[in-house]
């Protein structure tokens, strides 16, 4: 590389940076300068089912290669066990890069920090069922705790791993997580959230006293959901106009109805 390009690379590089320190602002162009970024100068590599744009020198081919072939595989098992996708023949992207922060998706774009993804602790398999199955009515337990529960399931009994972003030890240790939290202050100040429209103040910043007691509480509860009325019942549900009647209808309980239940099979005092 010469030295005006490595010049110029370093100045685009620096943009992003400090872009990124408004992304809670516009997280939308943020991420749509860093896929155009990517995408001319990153590395590509394609799958069946994904394209995907690393850093440069971030990791070896063969590290790239595997990560590619284990966010293909993890597609589509997540189709097999939903029974479907709503994204069709069209490809899932993946930007892997040390200027993403948080990993989220939008639309049918993944973004993931790179750190992550070198130590496999990535939630890829989290942020590609929003993807796969995205739930444009659901409300954010509802959204979350699927995409959550889907991670922890495929990831136990298809392959893969699970991105663990605060359930510890999957769906195996997540009800006695949901306990723990029911328990503590953090916990009884977001429980009122659980089941119901709308998200917890500041759960955007405040991962380790908002976000992770309502993760793990949503995860929780809609693993009790799935295991009482089976995923097939809630397949209807994802593209519902009206998430609360088409919950009723498919499962014959209300999320009022089913949280009640949820908080009794914990051993908590069931929600007023």
């Amino acid at each position: 590389m010469t030295s005006k390009a490595a010049l110029s690379t370093l100045v685009i590089l620096a943009g992003l940076t400090c872009q990124r320190a408004s992304a809670q602002m516009d997280s939308w162009v943020n991420d749509r300068e860093l896929a155009s970024y990517l995408t001319r100068n990153g590395i590509a590599i394609s799958t069946e089912r994904a394209s995907l744009w690393f850093d440069i020198d971030a990791m070896t081919p063969e590290q790239m290669d595997a990560f590619a072939k284990l966010v293909n595989r993890g597609i589509g098992d997540i189709e097999e066990y939903l029974g479907g996708s709503r994204i069709g023949n069209r490809k899932v992207r993946y930007f892997i890069s040390s200027h993403v922060d948080i990993s989220h998706s939008t639309w049918r774009s993944i973004f993931l920090p790179l750190e992550k993804v070198q130590n496999h602790t990535a939630p890829y398999l989290h942020e590609t069922t929003h993807v796969v199955a995205p739930c444009e009515d659901c409300p954010m337990w509802f959204s979350e705790g699927l995409a959550s529960f889907v991670q922890s399931y495929v990831s136990e009994h298809a392959g893969g791993y699970d991105g663990a972003i605060f359930a510890r030890r999957g769906n195996r240790g997540v009800d006695q997580d949901a306990r723990r939290w029911l328990a503590s202050d953090r916990g009884e100040a977001v429980v009122g959230f659980i089941g119901v429209p709308g998200e917890p103040p500041d759960i955007n910043y405040d991962r380790s006293n908002v976000a992770a007691p309502f993760y793990v509480m949503a995860q929780s509860l809609v693993k009790f959901i799935v295991q009482k009325a089976k995923v097939e019942k809630l397949s209807t549900v994802f593209e519902a106009k009206d998430f609360e009647t088409e919950l009723k209808r498919a499962t014959g309980k209300s999320s009022m109805e089913w949280k009640d239940l949820w908080l009794k099979r914990l051993g908590a005092t069931p929600a007023k």
